[in-house]
């Protein structure tokens, strides 16, 4: 990260220190053997060997904890992911394009040691801030948050007699903790921008998070400056593709709701099937494509194609989840930084 200042790093817990293992160690073999690779450490073994290997050479001093926050940094933001997408705001971006002017602004507001500056966190209790990059006229902006929640786990479960023979049911919960990464990239050479949540427990849970995300910078980014993209207008285009045989996408679901609040969804019969084939359900589905919203897609983007002017990347199809009512794209699978953004420019091209 050339140029990028790197902050004093808080005082880490164990809890932290343990966790930061975990995190490196939960990512695909492959990245974390890449990882030991640029350490130049060996690459060969199970992942117990190289979680051992990770540990003594954090204890003998060869890596530090920051350039495994660092690392995952890196990786997270191109994980299994929910996106939101945003157009900028109308008018004149003179100041936000100037680099100086934007340092001052973020001094302004007491946040001017964060721009091109990185701090390493590991799990903080409340979302905050981590770093504030300016390059090339794009705006990107991180934050990280801890966050806890419980699994449940039926076979821990036991029964047994009380004192009085009443019978007694425990129900078991596994707790976990997970490690939110957040960030906030405005182009503001395109004025596009995109919000990007690493995968949470739930799936009501990243409006709330959206939500945190814009008061923790309220004072100096406002929300209200950036538009939704309508992506009730991406699920009908990409069903009207694919049902022209021009297709960016194979769909496994398409779901529709009408104004009145009725829906329709069409399923194929497993993933590697379109839900396009069937000429009666074609025809139908082509009537409630042309008058109704579409409501959300669980598409397969395909490699080999070569829809627009950008190359496509992909070299396996990706499952992405468009979540239209919630303005949402769901990454089901870690990728790489140009798969994500390949499939993103394509959402946004079909708007």
């Amino acid at each position: 990260m050339a140029g990028i200042k790197l902050l004093q790093a808080p005082d880490y817990t164990e809890e932290e220190r343990q966790a930061l293992i975990d995190f490196v160690l939960a990512l695909r073999k492959s990245l974390v053997q890449g990882l030991l690779g640029q350490l130049e450490l060996p690459r060969s073994g199970t992942k117990p060997d190289l979680r051992e290997r990770l540990q003594e050479a954090l204890d003998q001093g060869h890596v530090t904890h920051e350039q495994l926050v660092e690392f995952l940094d890196s990786v997270a933001p191109w994980g299994k992911q929910h996106v939101f997408l945003y157009v900028g705001p109308p008018g004149d971006l003179k100041h936000w394009k100037d680099p100086d002017h934007v340092h001052r602004h973020l001094k302004d507001h007491r946040v001017g040691k964060y721009f091109n500056a990185r701090l390493p966190l590991i799990l903080p209790d409340k979302l905050a801030l981590s770093s504030i990059t300016y390059s090339g006229n794009v705006l990107r902006v991180a934050a990280v948050q801890k966050r806890e929640y419980e699994e449940r786990r039926h076979e821990y479960d036991e029964r047994k007699e009380s004192d009085t023979g009443k019978l007694i049911t425990l129900k078991a919960y596994m707790q976990h903790v997970s490690r939110t990464i957040v960030t906030f990239e405005w182009d503001l050479n395109a004025n596009t921008a995109m919000l990007q949540i690493t995968q949470l427990q739930k799936d009501t849970l990243y409006e709330e998070v959206e939500r945190e995300f814009f008061a923790l910078v309220a004072s100096w980014l406002d929300r209200k400056l950036f538009g939704v993209i309508d992506l009730r207008k991406v699920v009908r285009k990409l069903h009207e593709l694919e049902n022209d045989h021009v297709a960016d996408t194979r769909s496994h679901g398409i779901h529709y709701l009408s104004l009145r609040g009725r829906r329709v969804s069409v399923h194929s019969p497993s993933p590697r099937d379109s839900v396009v084939g069937e000429p009666d359900i074609d025809n139908a589905m082509e009537i409630v494509r042309k008058n109704t919203p579409g409501h959300g897609g669980n598409f397969y983007w395909l490699a080999g194609t070569q829809p627009g002017p950008v190359s496509n990347p992909l070299v396996t199809d990706v499952h992405v989840v468009i979540v239209a009512a919630k303005s949402r794209v769901n990454f089901k699978t870690p990728n790489s930084e140009g798969v994500v953004r390949y499939v993103l420019h394509r959402v946004r091209a079909l708007g």
